[in-house]
This record gives C-alpha cells, sequence and structure tokens, in this order.
C-alpha cells in the first residue's frame, strides 16, 4: 500500500485538498478518475504536490468538487480568497426550539475549539504552518457556526404586510 500524503487536520492547500478527496471517495481515485474520465495515472500525476509536469487544473478541481462535495476543498478555496463558505440548506426549512438550541450549543462548542487549538499552538510560544492551518480550520467551523444562527433565525421572522 502506498504512503498517502499527510493531511495536518487543518486547511490544506487546493491541491492538497483535492488529493485527499480523491483518495477518500468511497472506490478511491481509480473510480474518480473514470467519473472524470481521465487516465488514472495522469490524474495521480496531476494531484502530486511534487509532480511539475502535470498540474491540476481549476476546471479538474472544479470537477473533483462537484463529485466528491468535499468540504476540504471548499475549505482551501475559501481560504484563499479570505472567505467563508456555508449551506444554508443544511438549516432547517422550519426550525423548532431545538434547533436553535442545537445551532447555538454548535456556535459555543466551536467558539471554545478555536480557545483550546490556540492554546495548544502557544504552548511553545510560537505559531508554525500546521498549527495556523488548524487555527484556520476552527475559524472557519466558527464561521459557519455563526452563519447557521444567523440564518436559523432568519427562519423565524415574520413577513409584515
Amino acid at each position: 500500500m502506498k504512503k498517502r500524503l499527510n493531511d495536518h487536520g487543518g486547511i490544506l492547500t487546493p491541491l492538497l485538498a483535492c488529493y485527499h478527496a480523491a483518495h477518500d471517495y468511497p472506490g478511491g481515485l481509480p473510480v474518480l478518475a473514470v467519473m472524470m474520465d481521465k487516465p488514472i495515472d495522469t490524474l495521480r500525476k496531476k494531484l502530486n504536490p511534487n509532480q511539475e509536469t502535470h498540474l491540476l487544473t481549476l476546471e479538474e478541481a472544479s470537477h473533483i468538487l462537484r463529485i466528491t462535495k468535499d468540504k476540504r476543498i471548499l475549505d482551501a478555496l475559501g481560504a484563499e480568497g479570505d472567505a467563508v463558505w456555508f449551506r444554508p440548506d443544511e438549516v432547517s426549512a422550519a426550525p423548532a426550539d431545538l434547533d436553535v438550541l442545537s445551532s447555538g450549543t454548535s456556535l459555543m462548542s466551536r467558539s471554545v475549539a478555536v480557545i483550546q487549538e490556540l492554546e495548544d499552538a502557544l504552548a511553545d510560544g510560537k505559531i508554525d504552518a500546521k498549527e495556523r492551518a488548524r487555527l484556520n480550520e476552527r475559524f472557519m467551523r466558527l464561521s459557519q457556526a455563526a452563519l447557521h444562527v444567523s440564518e436559523t433565525a432568519k427562519k423565524f421572522e415574520q413577513d409584515e404586510e
């Protein structure tokens, strides 16, 4: 079995996000290559960050995202442009009290996760690149939780006539 590239648990580069999405997809790279109508060896080379002759195109990355719906790709692209992605359809169309409670609890737990990650990162007095990537991921999840609360609140708004 080949050794896979490391996923440090934080926000990856767009190429590494596509790499992990492809390898984690059910059936892995072979199935994805067939779905993309690409030779498996070509796709493997395009997903290899150490390969300089075969480069993944934006169209191919978009195709991988459409197939896998892997959040790591969205995270990576959002981080490149200082943007946070959010799927409003994850909010119940008719939320109830428990939905509000769940949204609030998620927001609080993600706030705590940011502080814990920061404490861990600062244990040696400095933040390295891997720690920064994990912090960025925690901040993105916190922002998404805040958007979830906001979208839930919108569902309770009354149209005034």
